[in-house]
């Protein structure tokens, strides 16, 4: 990537660190907003849902955690 100098700024380097970190914050928030509303939007197990349902000892047997 080319630039004129006119172009280019320089910022202090903890500057460009907070950005950075409120950008990653900001990307969590609307993660974290994405997940929610599948959640909400997932009505769960019901008739004709073929979606195979498991205990927690089922699992932990499939991942061997339990014998």
């Amino acid at each position: 990537m080319t630039s004129e100098a006119t172009e280019m700024i320089t910022i202090p380097r903890v500057e460009f660190d907070a950005m950075q970190a409120e950008l990653r914050r900001l990307r969590r928030e609307a993660a974290r907003e994405v997940a929610l509303t599948l959640m909400q939007a997932d009505r769960g197990a019901g008739p004709g849902d073929e979606a195979r349902m498991f205990t927690r000892e089922q699992l932990a047997e499939a991942w061997g955690i339990r014998a």
